[in-house]
């Protein structure tokens, strides 16, 4: 009956753990390899290239580095070949991708076509400040650290700290007890 019961519940909520784990997995990938992707596809069309080349030309190069998003920008582009509008596209692109920078970046890229305004500059401006926010994530994950540490030393250390304060007054009133 527990056998049974063990089996159920890890049949129940296995799949589910298992699929939200590959999902953060993806999306630490994506976010890892966003603002490079984003660095390309500025210098892409900072070069000249259409902003469709320039998502086709970063989709095939970030093939081995990242094909993550290598996919979901090719996918992005079949889709606008295929008659899709560009905004839906990648709109559902970041829906896909489920990071904030890639609803941030479809935004961006959205309104300097809306507005015939430059693109490259939006980008330059967006990829900034994609630098900025990773280098704030850095800075706090090292700011957690001490705090983290502090906990595992107290863990270690405590156990020998009271090995080393009690051991010679337990060595004492064992040698005390023993000679009466």
């Amino acid at each position: 009956m527990q056998v049974i019961a063990v089996s159920v519940a890890v049949g129940f909520y296995g799949p589910g753990w298992w699929l939200k784990s590959r999902i953060t997995a993806r999306q630490g990938r994506i976010e890892d390899g966003f603002p490079n992707a984003l660095d390309l596809l500025q210098i892409s069309v900072e070069a000249g290239m259409g902003f469709d080349a320039a998502l086709s030309r970063v989709g095939a190069e970030l093939a081995v580095i990242c094909p993550d998003i290598s996919t979901e920008f090719l996918t992005v582009q079949q889709e606008i070949l295929a008659g899709r509008d560009r905004v839906l596209a990648m709109g559902d692109m970041a829906t896909r991708m489920g990071i904030r920078e890639a609803t941030s970046f479809v935004n961006v890229v959205a309104q300097p076509m809306q507005y015939f305004t430059s693109l490259s500059e939006a980008l330059n401006c967006h990829a900034v400040e994609m630098r900025v926010n990773r280098e704030l994530r850095a800075q706090e994950k090292a700011n957690k650290l001490p705090v983290q540490k502090s906990a595992v030393m107290e863990f270690l250390m405590l156990p020998a700290l009271f090995l080393i304060t009690l051991c010679p007054i337990v060595i004492r009133y064992m040698d005390m007890y023993a000679a009466r």
